[in-house]
């Protein structure tokens, strides 16, 4: 069986990455020349593909290791350590020996080993009691890798996490190790711009003018009309243009909605017309009409208005403007200010350079049909 070639989650291979030419030779201009760089995108923009493109890259040379870890799921310094530590495990325990040293050099830490049932890759759990157990997973974890020969390229992803860990000084810890080794360079990546941008902007932060800053904006809209009428055509499918007209309408060109949408049209259609995907857009918003009733739950009444009055318009920039608050009857301006500033807290709204826009692309089409 053939893979559909617009692939929702994960990399495959660059045969299903889409352009990021230029992003991906700054990244690698980064790496190659030793300058950690932090990587700020909206949600579901690519930011993890475009690394683990870079990475795939960088597979050829052997002296140079990459690692990856998410710590999106993370609450306390400890979590943080044991993901470390397993995002290293998977690309330095190529052999049983390899496995048993790092487990040796990890033994006041208690390591509990396992194997994932799916994957087959070994996966460590640290006994971590105390604060002083915290401290000593990081120094270890760093001086074994200061102790490789090789060097390595790691990446951090949803990396403002960290400014919610209970402990203090979690980013005077983190940048005291990272100042530390030499044959380490890392790539910071997250999706909340505002924390990232002060993280790494404001002069009393540790992590202060340590990085280049990279924001990953929505793919040219003419690259990408191109890759998926390649991949159509290369299976014996068409799409015209009054289709990628659509799918630019209804997407906004946002990475992953572009990426859903046309994984439906491919695997529905052998020719893909304006009808079609709107035919598919509504089969994909009535399928998702339960999630996002529900969402509704979620929201007061105001905060709801001001959340479809932006839907309807698309992009806000003065949502407390006397226009914009008569045109859709949304009352004082302070109570729509509190809406904003919950529905952005809600990641419900994200705020583009003074633009106001909905996250959730299918949301907004759902709003506006209704």
């Amino acid at each position: 069986m053939k893979l559909n070639p617009f692939l929702i989650t994960g990399y495959k291979s660059p045969e299903y990455f889409c352009d990021r030419d230029i992003e991906t030779g700054r990244l690698l201009s980064a790496i190659e020349n030793q300058r950690n760089i932090t990587l700020i995108s909206s949600r579901r923009m690519g930011k993890t593909g475009l690394i683990l493109h870079a990475f795939e890259q960088l597979n050829k040379d052997k002296s140079r290791l990459p690692i990856y870890f998410d710590i999106m799921g993370t609450t306390r310094l400890d979590e943080f350590a044991e993901g470390f530590s397993n995002a290293v495990i998977r690309v330095i325990s190529r052999s049983d020996n390899a496995l048993k040293g790092f487990l040796k050099k990890l033994a006041a830490l208690r390591p509990g080993l396992s194997f994932d049932p799916l994957s087959g890759e070994p996966r460590i759990s640290l006994d971590i009691r105390n604060e002083q157990d915290v401290t000593l997973s990081l120094n270890l974890l760093f001086e074994l890798i200061a102790g490789e020969k090789r060097s390595f390229i790691v990446a951090i992803d949803e990396f403002q996490q960290i400014s919610s860990y209970p402990e203090k000084n979690v980013e005077a810890i983190l940048r005291s190790h990272i100042q530390q080794v030499t044959n380490m360079n890392f790539v910071f990546s997250g999706s909340k711009k505002h924390m990232l941008s002060e993280m790494f902007s404001q002069p009393s932060r540790p992590f202060f003018s340590s990085t280049e800053m990279m924001f990953l904006d929505a793919i040219d809209q003419k690259e990408y009309f191109k890759f998926i009428r390649s991949h159509f055509e290369a299976r014996g499918k068409s799409i015209g243009e009054d289709a990628l007209e659509s799918i630019a309408e209804y997407t906004e060109m946002h990475t992953f909605y572009v990426q859903f949408l046309c994984n439906r049209l491919f695997s529905s259609f052998k020719r893909v017309g304006a009808r079609e995907v709107k035919d598919s857009m509504h089969m994909i918003l009535r399928e998702n009409e339960p999630i996002y009733a529900n969402y509704l739950n979620l929201l007061t009444t105001i905060q709801y208005r001001v959340l479809r009055a932006i839907a309807m318009e698309g992009v806000v920039e003065s949502p407390t403007s006397g226009k914009f608050l008569a045109r859709h009857q949304l009352g004082a301006a302070s109570t729509v200010s509190q809406a904003v500033e919950s529905l952005t807290g809600k990641e419900f709204i994200q705020n583009e350079a003074g633009r106001l826009i909905l996250q959730d692309k299918f949301l907004a089409q759902w709003i506006r049909s209704k």
